[in-house]
């Protein structure tokens, strides 16, 4: 089956493009981190718009909570926005509620729109596999920075690495213009191109550098994170990996 792959450099682009299924990216960190979850566990994944959101979704639900302002962690949360610490905790049967200033807003914006995955390096091929499976035409999507308001080459690179997974599934692929660039830049400088990325400076300016290493460790993740309800200001996210 041929497979229509395009990318869109911000959300916004996004929502003016069709397609059977769309594939969030926010690979330092939110959906790295989503994929690590559910790796180490977690029954389903509440992403949220807003930090009062997830603070009430949370109690409400008794559910762990996680994510960053500016990066680190606010007061009272369970745990950062950190894959690293993410995938080393014990979280089965648990519910996370999660909030970040780019990747769940862009998770939230797109729920409407259709089947809507959440990619990262960690599980491009798992993520590639299903999108081929299932659909015939999909959006790759850049989360973005400050708010989805500007453009991320992190993002960027890493929806390489996911359609560089897709073509070597499904090598007739018909690839838009922006997929064929993101390609040519993951096949040419790999995770040089994310490293070198500025959202990865800043990440290390934190401290963090240690999250970047964890988010180019490609296919480390079989999970295929996939929003299966949504609302006003939220998705829930379970892994659909194994669905036939």
């Amino acid at each position: 089956m041929l497979l229509r792959v395009d990318l869109a450099l911000l959300p916004a682009e996004a929502e003016a493009i069709d397609a059977e299924a769309f594939v969030v990216i926010d690979v330092l960190r939110a959906t790295t981190t989503i994929a690590a979850f559910l790796a180490a566990g977690a029954s389903r994944i509440t992403a949220v718009d807003a930090l009062d959101l997830g603070r009430e979704r949370a109690s409400k639900a008794g559910a762990l909570l996680a994510g960053e302002v500016g990066g680190l962690p606010p007061k009272g949360f369970d745990f950062g926005n950190s894959p690293r610490d993410a995938a080393a905790a014990a979280l089965t049967g648990r519910e996370v509620v999660l909030f970040t200033t780019n990747g769940t807003r862009a998770l939230c914006r797109l729920a409407a729109r259709g089947p809507v995955y959440a990619g990262a390096v960690v599980n491009a091929g798992a993520v590639a596999r299903a999108v081929v499976r299932a659909h015939r035409s999909a959006v790759l999507v850049c989360a973005g920075d400050a708010a989805g308001t500007r453009f991320g080459l992190d993002d960027f690179a890493a929806a390489g690495a996911i359609i560089a997974a897709i073509v070597a599934v499904a090598s007739a692929s018909e690839l838009g213009d922006a997929a064929r660039l993101a390609l040519s830049l993951w096949d040419e400088r790999g995770p040089a191109a994310l490293r070198g990325s500025h959202h990865a400076g800043a990440l290390r300016a934190l401290g963090l550098g240690a999250d970047i290493d964890f988010a180019l460790e490609q296919d480390r993740f079989s999970c295929v994170p996939a929003v299966v309800a949504h609302g006003a200001g939220w998705v829930a996210i379970e892994d659909r990996a194994a669905t036939p």
